[in-house]
């Protein structure tokens, strides 16, 4: 069995999905992490947010190289296959073709996505390779409602409806999970928009072993980890109780899985 996540950036799917993705390795899977917005920007928006995320993440200069390195260590330690997209910028680098920046601040990031943003008007047209086309795909659900996210969970269900043979989940977006209202905002675009698509809630058990592996991979984004923690104690804490919350006392990971009428 082939397994295709799809992680808009850098972190996502082995935040949300890393003790998924070891367990199915260790079992013998092939498992393959994609990051879609993994272009490498030539110059970067004077904003205020760009400048602030650069100043976390790294000391001066562009810390996506450093980024792509940190994906690379993470998604090998879980033992997948890391592949990216390499002509899709983070939106927060994203420009029209006149140059002006489609999402300068936190607020348009978290909002709707801009109808002059071309990665939302051409990702959906791109399709998989036949030797490249999975038996299960992996997607995020828009948990958080990151312009990113939105943009490769609609890709994702237009690859569900040209292959409908081909099993799509979508998984919930830690750490965004940790507001409790996320999921369920996220579940209102699907009522609203695709209501002959039918979403079934499974949860998958994970075992010590995986869970390990995952926290081992998370710290491996040193420049991500201040973004949501003060230190790796307290990611490591948080993220073991996200785990249990999903599994209603056992540490799981949860999905939902799709069905067409």
């Amino acid at each position: 069995m082939k397994h295709l996540f799809l992680s808009p950036h850098f972190d996502d799917a082995v935040l949300s999905c890393g003790a998924t993705i070891q367990q199915l390795v260790a079992s013998g899977e092939s498992v393959e992490v994609r990051t879609i917005m993994a272009g490498l920007p030539h110059s970067l928006p004077d904003t205020a947010i760009v400048r602030d995320l650069h100043d976390r993440w790294q000391e001066g200069g562009n810390p996506v190289r450093a980024r792509i390195e940190e994906d690379k260590l993470a998604v090998e330690r879980l033992g997948a296959v890391c592949t990216r997209f390499s002509f899709w910028l983070d939106c927060i680098y994203r420009v029209t073709r006149s140059g002006k920046v489609l999402y300068p601040d936190g607020e348009s990031i978290f909002g709707e996505i801009n109808p002059e943003d071309v990665a939302a008007q051409l990702l959906p047209t791109v399709v998989l390779e036949a030797n490249e086309i999975p038996n299960h795909i992996y997607a995020p659900l828009g948990a958080g409602h990151h312009v990113d996210h939105q943009i490769v969970r609609n890709w994702a269900i237009t690859l569900k409806q040209y292959m409908p043979w081909v099993a799509l989940k979508f998984y919930e977006e830690y750490p965004y999970t940790q507001d409790p209202h996320a999921v369920e905002r996220a579940m209102i675009y699907f009522t609203e928009n695709y209501p002959r698509l039918h979403l079934q809630q499974e949860i998958v058990p994970v075992n010590e072993a995986a869970v390990k592996v995952k926290l081992e991979a998370i710290a491996c984004y040193k420049t991500q980890i201040s973004s949501f923690w003060p230190d790796l104690q307290t990611m490591e804490a948080a993220t073991r109780q996200s785990l249990i919350e999903a599994g209603n006392g056992v540490s799981a990971e949860r999905y939902w899985v799709v069905s067409l009428d």
